[in-house]
C-alpha cells in the first residue's frame, strides 16, 4: 500500500509540474511598449502613512514613457510625513496631482475608499485609461505603455499583474515567493481570461489597470467597499460584467516590498488570506493539496532515511526532487533561488496563515491595519 501510495503522489506532482510550465507559457512576460498615446490615461496611488515609499514610488512614475498621463495621489489621512513629501512634489511637479482624503466610512475597507475618490476624480478629468498602483511599487519607465498595448492586443477592459517581489529579511524570504506559486501552481491561468465564471479570476491589487468603461460599468472600487483583496474582487465584477480580465506577467517592469519584518508579513496575509479563497471549501481543498502533495513528500523522506530506504523511499525522494523543480522554474522567472530550501517552511506558513484567517473571519476578531482598526465595535466586519 505505502508503495502505491507514494508512486500515487509521484504521479501526481508530475502533473502539477507539467501544469507549472503551462502556465508559464501562458502567464508571459509582455512586451515592451513605449512612447505610446492610446488616449488619457490617469496613474493612482493611494497613500496612508507611506512616508518611507512615496517619493520613490513618484519618482518611478513620473519617469514613465507614455506620452498623455497625470499622476494623482490621495493622502488619506496620514499620521507621518507623507503629507508634507507630497505637497513638495506636487508642487514642483505639474503631471502630480494631489488629493486629500475624506475622512472614510465606517463600512469601508481603508485602500478600497481611498482608490475610490482617486477613481472618481480621474473619471471627472476625463481619463480614458486607469492605473491602479499601491505606494510601495516601483514601476519601469515602460510598465503603463506596456499594460495599455497587452490590454488592447487581448481585448481586455482590466489588465492585472502580479509585482516581482522584493526580500531582505528571513521571513520575507519564506512567504513572498508563495504569492507566485500559488498562481502558477494551482490556478489555471488561461481559464482566467477564457472562462466565463467570474469564481475563475484571479487578481493582483498592486497593480490594477481598467479601461474607462469597465470601470465605471462595474462601478469600480464602490462595488467592492468592504474588501482588503480589491485586485481580486474587481476581477470577479468585470467577469460577471462579461468582460476580459487579463492576468499577464509585468513582473519584470514593476516591483514591490510588502513587508519588512516577520510581524508585518503574518499580519498582512491573515487580514485578506481568507478573503483570497473565498469559501471553507476552498480552503479546504487548498491545504489537503498542499499538506499532501508539497509538505508530506518531505516528512516521508525523512522517516524512508531513517529506515535506511526501504523501496518506497526512493519515490519519496524522486518526489522532493520534482518539487524542488517547480520552485527552480518559478525561481528562474520570478527570482528567490535561495527560499526554494526554504520550502517546507513556506508551505507549512501558507496553512498557518489560512487557518488564522479563517478562524478570525469566524469569530468576527478585529484587524489593525495602517492605523485602523477593522471588526466588532469599530469598523467593517
Amino acid at each position: 500500500m505505502m508503495l502505491v501510495y507514494q508512486l500515487t503522489v509521484l504521479m501526481v506532482l508530475v502533473g502539477f509540474m507539467v501544469g507549472t510550465l503551462l502556465n508559464l507559457r501562458v502567464y508571459r512576460q509582455i512586451p515592451l511598449a513605449d512612447d505610446l498615446d492610446l488616449g488619457q490615461a490617469a496613474i493612482l496611488v493611494p497613500a496612508r502613512n507611506e512616508a518611507a515609499n512615496i517619493g520613490e514610488c513618484l519618482g518611478s512614475l513620473l519617469l514613465q514613457d507614455y506620452t498623455n498621463f497625470t499622476v494623482y495621489v490621495l493622502d488619506d489621512q496620514s499620521e507621518d510625513e507623507t503629507p508634507s513629501i507630497l505637497h513638495e512634489i506636487a508642487g514642483a511637479e505639474p503631471r502630480v496631482v494631489l488629493l486629500s482624503g475624506a475622512a472614510k466610512p465606517s463600512d469601508w475597507a481603508g485602500k478600497v475608499w481611498a482608490c475610490s475618490q482617486l477613481g472618481a476624480r480621474a473619471l471627472e478629468d476625463g481619463a480614458e485609461w486607469l492605473l491602479f498602483l499601491d505606494a510601495d511599487t516601483r514601476a519601469r519607465p515602460s510598465l503603463l505603455s506596456s499594460l495599455i498595448v497587452a490590454a488592447k492586443q487581448k481585448g481586455a477592459s482590466m489588465a492585472t499583474t502580479f509585482p516581482m517581489q522584493v526580500t531582505g529579511t528571513f521571513w520575507e524570504w519564506v512567504a513572498m515567493p508563495v504569492l507566485h506559486f500559488l498562481i502558477t501552481t494551482f490556478l489555471p491561468i488561461a481559464l482566467v481570461m477564457d472562462s466565463k465564471f467570474p469564481t475563475v479570476a484571479a487578481g493582483c491589487g498592486q497593480v490594477e489597470l481598467f479601461t474607462r468603461e469597465s470601470y465605471v460599468r462595474t462601478g469600480g472600487h464602490t462595488a467592492v467597499k468592504w474588501s482588503f483583496h480589491d485586485g481580486l474582487q474587481l476581477a470577479r465584477h468585470v467577469k460577471r460584467e462579461h468582460l476580459v480580465v487579463l492576468l499577464c506577467d509585468a513582473s519584470h517592469l514593476v516591483t514591490c516590498r510588502m513587508y519588512k519584518t516577520g510581524k508585518e508579513v503574518w499580519n498582512g496575509f491573515v487580514r485578506n488570506a481568507y478573503e483570497g479563497l473565498g469559501s471553507v471549501g476552498a480552503l479546504i481543498t487548498v491545504t489537503s493539496l498542499t499538506l499532501l502533495f508539497f509538505v508530506f513528500p518531505y516528512a516521508f523522506l525523512l522517516c524512508a532515511l531513517a529506515l535506511k530506504l526501504p523501496s518506497w523511499g526512493w519515490l519519496c525522494f524522486l518526489q522532493v526532487m520534482v518539487i524542488i523543480a517547480i520552485r527552480l522554474l518559478q525561481a528562474k522567472r520570478f527570482g528567490h533561488i535561495s527560499s526554494v530550501i526554504l520550502h517546507p517552511l513556506s508551505m507549512l506558513m501558507l496553512v498557518a496563515v489560512q487557518w488564522t484567517s479563517f478562524w478570525r473571519h469566524l469569530r468576527g476578531s478585529s484587524t489593525d491595519w495602517k492605523g485602523r482598526k477593522y471588526g466588532p465595535g469599530s469598523d467593517i466586519i
